[in-house]
């Protein structure tokens, strides 16, 4: 059972709604490349995080009068969550090349509909396993750089404990998203992140001091906006999608990554990574068309049954 005071909405505005969180995050990779040559990333997420919370929390104060513990072990679980993909991954990229460590990420598509069968008895249906298949080619043919070996090294397994957080992290959205208040939520989570993050931070480096305003305003980019209002979008909305479809939205972020990049850097995507982009893109239409075809065979039957009784009677 759902917390009472918010209501869900419809799927397809749902997957919509996620859509523009990916797009929203597809935005940081430019801006990221900005900060992380004046901010160790353990500061950067830290930062990225306080600010998302102090910019949440009087919103949240008007709420407090049912925060619930539910709510806060679910904030702490769901944090240390976020937490833990951002620094495997950080620590994975070191000695892994990017492209290799943007595939492996990318893996919790695959890794997501497995554990959600396991985990939370929701077995995705056939045209998101359609979908999921078709985006996980796009995304070798987007990420992998053919022209080098694929030699596992001590990164990529860095990098795929990241893709693992990621995939629960997912499942625990859908899991408590909808028994909590989103809002309260969003802000236990952010709090945890900053926390965990700032005290590691301030253990390995010096604090670090913005001196541009490019660079305050990249800052206020990710925390605004990719942080507070995506955070919560996701928490709100997530839980009315499925967590197959979401890890199918999610994985467009490197297409966007890759669109906005061109548009505003100037770098342009080869030919391989323009197909990779277009089948991933497929792929996440083949699992909304094939969810909202099963959900008119559902209404249908349902009508004929009702019909039926009616008749009966």
């Amino acid at each position: 059972m759902g917390f009472s005071g918010v209501g869900r909405i419809s799927p397809l505005k749902a997957d919509l709604l996620l859509v523009l969180v990916t797009l929203i995050w597809g935005g940081t990779f430019p801006v990221l490349k900005i900060l992380v040559t004046v901010l160790p990333p353990l500061y950067l997420v830290g930062m990225r995080f306080l600010i998302a919370f102090l910019i949440i929390t009087p919103f949240a104060a008007r709420r407090l009068r049912v925060l619930t513990r539910r709510t806060v072990y679910s904030g702490i679980t769901l944090g240390l969550l976020i937490w833990g993909s951002f620094i495997t991954q950080t620590v994975g990229i070191q000695y892994t090349t990017a492209s290799k460590a943007a595939f492996i990420t990318a893996l919790c598509v695959v890794l997501t509909p497995i554990l959600s069968s396991v985990m939370l008895r929701k077995p995705p249906g056939r045209a998101a396993l359609m979908g999921v298949v078709t985006a996980t080619i796009g995304l070798t043919l987007l990420t992998v750089d053919f022209t080098e070996p694929f030699v596992l090294q001590r990164g990529d397994l860095w990098v795929l404990a990241c893709a693992w957080l990621c995939s629960f992290q997912i499942i625990a959205v859908d899991r408590y998203g909808s028994l909590a208040e989103p809002l309260l939520l969003t802000w236990v989570q952010t709090g945890v992140v900053a926390a965990v993050s700032l005290a590691a931070a301030l253990l390995t480096d010096p604090l670090p001091r913005l001196t541009q305003g490019v660079q305050w305003a990249g800052l206020a980019y990710l925390a605004v906006f990719a942080t507070a209002g995506c955070q919560y979008l996701q928490i709100r909305v997530q839980p009315s999608s499925t967590p197959t479809k979401a890890s199918l939205i999610y994985s467009l972020e490197p297409v966007f990554a890759s669109i906005l990049a061109f548009l505003f850097l100037g770098e342009r995507m080869p030919l391989a990574g323009q197909l990779g982009a277009a089948l991933m893109l497929i792929g996440v239409l083949i699992s909304e068309l094939g969810h909202r075809e099963q959900e008119e065979h559902l209404y249908q039957a349902g009508a004929v049954e009702a019909a039926e009784l009616e008749t009966s009677n």
